[in-house]
């Protein structure tokens, strides 16, 4: 399995290839680098490793890259004044704060053209596939249509446009990141075994976002948009009731379909994300109103 250190690398050469080395390098450098969990990624190598016979190509390596650059540039948008207004990014200002909103905007612009370059330096016979699959995860009926849910307040009229908001503001990238490798293992695979995979990375994406929404409870005070948009806050059953059945059936997933490496990885968010609730424990139960226990428990 590629460990961060080398996943960044990979980034980074990927990165550099994308755009010339002037002034407004370090706008898609700072943005993009150090990266974050690098969930996204690993679950592309992860997969490639169940499925490719133990090993990855050099176009599963792309595929990371553009994976992890197309998600950066969502959240160099998603933080701009006129979306969610974010100053802070993983510990430290905000693209739009560091350099400014028009350099945030053209910055997550160059991004996200950047992520579709690197699909055309995939093989030639992998690129109509790969390049279907993703822009419909990414583009109007997926990812961007999620961002819209969300800014325009139609997530927060039921639990159900909740559930349509994270399936396809989150899931359909980790979708990408699971469908997209297997795309490109050098072994056919058939429609079932995608759809199987599909609907499998929904319901990770749904698990991911729901168990964030939680860890985003942390803090003594909320903010007016937390308060407003965080599904825990009012429809606490409905939320439990969700990520139970998204454990289970990743759970069953995982084992039925062998896949060890994956589940390394899955396991390890998962114990990642156990840790961050336990510490803030009583914070978060004083704001839903309800013992945290048995959600952890989930996560075991």
């Amino acid at each position: 399995m590629m460990d961060t250190l080398k996943l960044e690398e990979i980034l980074k050469k990927n990165l550099t290839n994308q755009s010339y080395q002037n002034f407004f390098h370090q706008v898609y450098e700072y943005s993009l680098l150090p990266a974050g969990k690098m969930f996204r990624p690993k679950l592309v190598y992860a997969l490639a490793m169940d499925k490719n016979n133990g090993d990855f190509t050099e176009d599963h390596k792309l595929l990371a890259s553009l994976i992890e650059i197309h998600h950066t540039y969502t959240l160099m948008h998603d933080d701009l004044p006129s979306m969610d207004n974010d100053d802070t990014r993983r510990g430290r200002p905000s693209s739009h704060k560091k350099f400014g909103e028009w350099q945030a905007l053209l910055g997550g612009d160059g991004l996200l053209n950047a992520s579709y370059s690197l699909i055309s330096k995939v093989s030639p016979q992998n690129i109509p596939h790969l390049l279907k699959y993703f822009s419909w995860c990414v583009g109007a009926k997926g990812l961007i249509l999620g961002q819209a849910l969300d800014l325009s307040g139609e997530m927060t009229k039921s639990f159900e446009n909740v559930k349509l908001t994270h399936t396809l503001k989150t899931a359909r990238l980790i979708q990408a990141s699971l469908v997209g490798s297997l795309i490109l293992c050098d072994k056919e695979y058939t429609f079932n075994e995608y759809k199987s995979l599909h609907r499998f990375g929904e319901h990770l994406g749904l698990l991911f976002q729901f168990i964030d929404d939680l860890t985003e409870l942390s803090e003594e005070t909320l903010s007016i948009h937390e308060s407003e948009v965080n599904p825990w806050l009012k429809d606490y059953d409905k939320c439990f009731s969700q990520i139970e059945k998204d454990v289970k059936y990743i759970r069953l997933y995982l084992k039925e379909n062998e896949l060890g490496h994956l589940k390394i990885i899955v396991d390890e968010y998962l114990n990642k994300m156990r840790t961050s609730l336990e510490k803030s424990s009583n914070i978060i139960e004083n704001h839903i109103g309800n013992k945290l226990d048995p959600a952890v428990a989930l996560l075991n």
